[in-house]
């Protein structure tokens, strides 16, 4: 069964991705190599063309990862990038182009079986990638369930503290 993690960068969800993969791999977040093949620390950084691309193309590699790991236990996934990309770029993203995006999501998003997300957790520390603004991360928050509700995929959402 493949499992999502979906956190704010904030929370820590290593331990609850170790926990759950059990003898499982788990997937990390492929999202700071890609910034750094094109020599950024962060998507932040990157000019908001180009951060499309790349957006995308995480988007696209999720999909194919899950399609090929049906045991899949991932640290991360498409709904943080979405609700990220909502968060920055919206402005820079006309309606047809949105619609590119959420379709090429789909795929992912059908291949995600369990979505775990963490409500609340241990403070995630400074890796020279996470933007750790708590506010950021809260305003994150309502429109990961507002793309939970576009996918229709509430029922496989599982609301999660993580605990010691």
């Amino acid at each position: 069964m493949r499992h999502i993690i979906v956190a704010p960068p904030t929370i820590d969800v290593s331990t609850l991705a170790a926990r759950i993969a059990g003898s499982a791999p788990v997937l990390h977040d492929p999202s700071r190599a890609a910034c750094e093949r094109f020599g950024y620390q962060t998507l932040y950084e990157i000019p908001p063309a180009l951060q499309k691309r790349v957006r995308l193309e995480l988007i696209v590699a999720h999909a194919q990862a899950l399609a090929a790991n049906p045991d899949a236990v991932c640290d991360h996934g498409v709904f943080a990038w979405l609700a990220d990309w909502m968060r920055w770029l919206w402005g820079d993203t006309p309606t047809e182009e949105w619609a590119r995006v959420l379709e090429a999501a789909r795929p992912a998003v059908d291949l995600s079986e369990v979505i775990h997300h963490v409500v609340s957790g241990p403070p995630a520390g400074y890796d020279g990638y996470r933007w750790l603004d708590t506010r950021n991360a809260a305003q994150l928050e309502p429109l990961l369930r507002a793309l939970y509700r576009e996918f229709g995929c509430e029922a496989r959402v599982k609301e999660i503290a993580i605990t010691p």
